[in-house]
């Protein structure tokens, strides 16, 4: 026989087909390294909601995502990191009014 010595039937014609029935699977993500992918997927798809949404944040941190999503709301209108000021200056509803009429 050439199966794995994990295998469990060990009755397949090669090495190859042992493996192929155990439908082995490889990671290129270590194990300790997946808290880091989960966050980086968790805060890109953030990311791309926020852009959806016509929104431009300075960066793609959560931080700097629902920072551009406050800085939205106080505006009234979607942030753009671009041209508006930093969106930790938008503190508030006021602050968003006097960012937008300044604009016209």
């Amino acid at each position: 026989m050439a199966c794995r010595s994990g295998c469990k039937t060990q009755d397949h014609a090669t090495w190859g087909e042992c493996a192929r029935a155990a439908d082995l699977k490889v990671s290129a993500i270590a194990p300790h390294n997946q808290e880091g992918y989960d966050r980086t997927k968790k805060e890109l798809a953030a990311y791309r909601a926020a852009r959806s949404a016509g929104i431009q944040p300075e960066g793609t941190t959560m931080d700097k995502i629902q920072a551009a999503r406050r800085a939205s709301e106080n505006m009234t209108r979607p942030y753009n990191a671009n041209v508006d000021p930093p969106a930790s200056m938008v503190v508030n509803k006021k602050a968003g009014e006097f960012i937008t009429r300044s604009e016209s």
